[in-house]
């Protein structure tokens, strides 16, 4: 019962946050046009990166430190983490908002710029803390709800006021900066109310250092669900906008499900972890199935409102959607639910790097031939191999092999000798 409330928390949170976005989205297209939503788009999937790089790993590896640490620990690793992502922060968005504005080109540097920044700053948000203390109601309270409010003042003033899709941008960053700065007060009140005390914070170099495979890993695998948008938008420039819109729906898609993915990110490691992963995996296979034939069932229908009449997906492109989406739900759980709970950080990178190389071929390929369509081939394709590479390292784990092999086990559950140790010696202490 637990279990099904902390999803349907989360899922709260996801919902309320994907139809926000999914009601601005129209009203971007209409306040500045298609073109300008495409700049617009572009900058996000840059500053999706640098979301990510802000973030520093703590969204993978953040909720188990915080879930076997006590109120000292938490409050310790938390003043950390927040002072390592502050420190990050201002560059991590100059180097966004710059990129962002020269990808979306001249005439339209403002929307790319503006767009890098609304999400890069979600990088800072405290999620990853209320999974470890699995409070995902106070979640929703203190940061979705003013992230919401921000969305809706933004689509407010471009329906009423006749804004354009610069300040119906620039509200949404205000609400998820209003958000972080929610989230941040609470939990040090909550901290100080069960009693932690203040301990001497190590260095920002040290506490970088001790998340690098972390961040390394969620580095990766952003810089490779972005590269298709940079690869479209250099090699060809008229496919740009119908696939910044498709990708971005399927995004949203994406993040209302994600729920799923958490909570299974604290369900396996707590228990048998290679019987959990198995059942996982297991689980997901269906799912995913059931999610694919959802989105091709329900695409044209959401794609024709929130294209507002100007952008018109094929089947083709819903189905190539529909796959990406269910394919991207299944290599989510694999690698931060199943491999994650082994340690197993440094294959998720490698799984990253090898499917990024494939996708800059076929995507580059693709998109020169058949325009959006093409690709979204190179896409699912390229996803397609990140999951059995990360399969193939995770499944000696699953069939007891490992322990045949390596007989002896580090001191953390589930990290192996030859694998970096999940959580630090510090904290586990």
């Amino acid at each position: 019962m637990r279990s099904a409330s902390t999803a349907i928390g989360y899922g709260l949170s996801m919902i309320m946050l994907a139809l926000a976005s999914l009601m601005v989205i129209p009203a971007l297209i209409r306040a500045s046009g298609d073109t300008a939503y495409g700049a617009l788009s572009a900058g996000q999937v840059i500053g999706s990166v640098g979301a990510v790089v802000i973030g520093y790993g703590w969204g993978m590896s953040g909720p188990a430190i915080i879930a076997r640490a006590d109120a000292d620990g938490r409050r310790a690793e938390y003043v950390e983490a927040l002072r390592a992502r502050l420190f990050l922060c201002v560059p991590v968005c100059l180097v966004c908002c710059v990129i962002g504005a020269v990808l979306a080109g001249s005439g339209l540097r403002g929307f790319g710029a503006i767009g890098a920044l609304a999400q890069a700053v979600i990088g800072m948000s405290g999620q990853w803390y209320f999974v470890g203390i699995v409070a995902p109601y106070w979640f929703l309270l203190v940061e979705t709800v003013p992230r919401v409010a921000g969305t809706m003042a933004g689509w407010l003033l471009m329906r009423s006021a006749g804004a354009d899709a610069l300040v119906g941008t620039g509200c949404q960053c205000l609400g998820i900066v209003a958000g972080v700065l929610c989230s941040s007060i609470y939990i040090l009140a909550r901290l100080r109310r069960e009693g932690a005390v203040p301990r001497r914070t190590r260095s920002i170099a040290v506490v970088l250092r001790e998340q690098f495979d972390g961040v390394a890993a969620s580095i990766t695998n952003a810089a490779v669900l972005s590269l298709p948008m940079v690869l479209v938008s250099f090699l060809n420039p008229v496919a740009r906008p119908m696939y910044a819109f498709v990708d971005r729906v399927q995004r949203q898609i994406t993040v209302a499900i994600t729920p799923l993915s958490t909570v299974m990110q604290g369900w396996v490691p707590r228990g048998d972890q290679r019987d959990r992963g198995r059942r996982a995996l297991l689980f997901m296979v269906p799912l995913c199935a059931v999610i694919a034939v959802a989105v091709i069932a329900l695409g044209p229908l959401l794609t024709d409102y929130l294209g507002g009449g100007i952008i018109r997906p094929g089947l083709g492109i819903t189905v190539l959607m529909a796959l990406f989406v269910a394919l991207g739900t299944y290599e989510t759980v694999l690698s931060r639910a199943v491999l994650t709970a082994f340690g197993r950080l440094r294959r998720i990178t490698r799984a990253n790097l090898a499917s990024g190389l494939l996708a800059v071929v076929l995507v580059g390929v693709g998109v020169r031939l058949w325009n959006a369509e093409g690709a979204l081939i190179g896409v699912v394709g390229s996803m397609l191999v990140r999951i059995i590479d990360e399969y193939v390292g995770v499944r000696p784990d699953l069939s007891g092999r490992v322990d045949r092999l390596l007989p002896r086990r580090a001191a953390v559950e589930g990290a192996f000798e030859d694998e970096p140790v999940l959580v630090p010696a510090r904290r586990a202490a």
